[in-house]
């Protein structure tokens, strides 16, 4: 008897428990979720934000050709007084529920980059389903809504093309969220990607025929310069962008034209690139000695010289070595008589050689950085001048392949 009833007994316990556990009520299936791969926010006129999202179409984002196919994504936007504002102001036009947690990509308009961010970056930190890895870029002379509509042939979804541009292009830091706060939070000023919108190049013979005529695309364009009050400064353009890369240690290798003599010009990888900052406190401005290092291989030789000569290499690598240093040099001044930031690592190089100075510098370091002259010198060695023997384009009579 007694047996029976504990038996009855547990079975009450374990109805019990059933009907109070609430399990996973809450659970959002995979086809109610609406999944970002792309964000961009602009600033209008009358002050209002503007959210523009990539969102994946279910159905149409097999991989393959996108010939006679649907788009396997859809744009929306939606105005808003806040980042959230207008992501709820979104949700009213859309049958599932906004998912930031596969977002890859977050454009900056201009106009709001100019009138600052310090408004718009807190739900990214904020929200537990955003990723900090989110690269983020800014729109150069044009808006985020017009940016993330344009199409892209080779990628079925164009929120990620511009990520493969900038990764193919050899750019290993300072697009994501992370990496913008961990600059923002450190010795100098944080940077982010530049994308622009070109026109297509059209041929000289007239115009193109369909359906291949090239249009609009979004390009890689260079470096958006960020002040701490996380308002935008200005650019640094492609051609330039790669001297911040090599003085913070972030260049891991680009192709160089040297200009020779008669107009010619020698194409080589630079690799294995190493910079070293040198600070000097004791004078009156500060003086910065940057060393940089690497090693490089001819790739393409349009001169009349025998590049597997030793003394023709040794031309070749005088006159890279020269010509780095002047751009480096130019650069940074322009830097810091332009935008007046640091983003070249110097204030990193004074807190990490002379910490207790750096305490009582860091307050006026922007305008000691102005103030500051910087030296450059740079030795990279050809290593390698691919086959052996002089160009194959022939020379003029006049010439013996010797000399440039």
């Amino acid at each position: 008897m007694r047996k029976a009833i504990a038996r009855l007994a547990l079975v009450a316990v374990l109805l019990i428990s059933c009907t109070v556990t609430t399990g996973c009520w809450d659970r959002l299936e995979l086809n109610d979720r609406a999944i970002m791969l792309g964000w961009g926010m602009d600033l209008t006129k009358d002050g209002r934000y503007l959210a523009t999202a990539n969102i994946v179409v279910p159905g149409n984002s097999r991989s393959g050709s996108t010939d006679g196919e649907e788009n396997s994504f859809l744009i929306e936007s939606a105005y808003g007084k806040s980042v959230l504002d207008a992501a709820q102001n979104m949700q009213k036009k859309l049958s599932r529920v906004l998912f930031p947690g596969h977002r890859r990509n977050i454009f900056i308009g201009e106009e709001l980059a100019k009138h600052g961010l310090a408004d718009v970056l807190d739900e990214y930190v904020r929200n537990p389903m955003a990723r900090m890895r989110t690269n983020i870029f800014v729109v150069k002379g044009d808006s985020a809504q017009r940016a993330m509509s344009m199409t892209y042939k080779l990628e079925r979804n164009p929120a990620v093309a511009i990520q493969k541009i900038q990764e193919k292009m050899g750019v290993p830091e300072a697009r994501s969220l992370l990496d913008f706060f961990i600059m923002l939070n450190g010795e100098g000023m944080p940077v982010v990607p530049s994308v622009r919108i070109v026109q297509p190049i059209k041929p000289p013979n007239g115009k193109p025929e369909k359906p291949n005529a090239p249009t609009e695309i979004v390009q890689f364009d260079g470096t958006a310069v960020f002040g701490r009050d996380l308002k935008l400064r200005g650019y640094i353009d492609y051609q330039d962008y790669w001297v911040r890369l090599w003085t913070t240690q972030g260049l891991s290798g680009r192709f160089f034209f040297i200009k020779m003599q008669d107009n010619q010009n020698v194409a080589v990888r630079a690799e294995n690139l190493k910079s070293k900052i040198i600070p000097d406190l004791r004078s009156d401005p500060f003086r910065f000695h940057i060393e940089l290092k690497g090693m490089a291989a001819v790739l393409e030789n349009n001169t009349h010289l025998d590049v597997g000569r030793p003394e023709n290499a040794r031309k070749i690598e005088q006159a890279f070595n020269r010509q780095v240093e002047e751009q480096v040099e130019k650069v940074i001044k322009n830097t810091q008589k332009q935008l007046g930031t640091d983003i070249f690592g110097l204030g990193r190089s004074i807190h990490h050689q002379y910490p207790y100075q750096w305490k009582k510098i860091k307050p006026v370091w922007d305008e000691e950085f102005v103030r500051a002259r910087v030296t450059v010198q740079v030795n990279v060695s050809i290593i390698s001048t691919g086959v052996d023997g002089p160009s194959m384009i022939p020379k003029p009579d006049h010439e013996d392949g010797r000399e440039s």
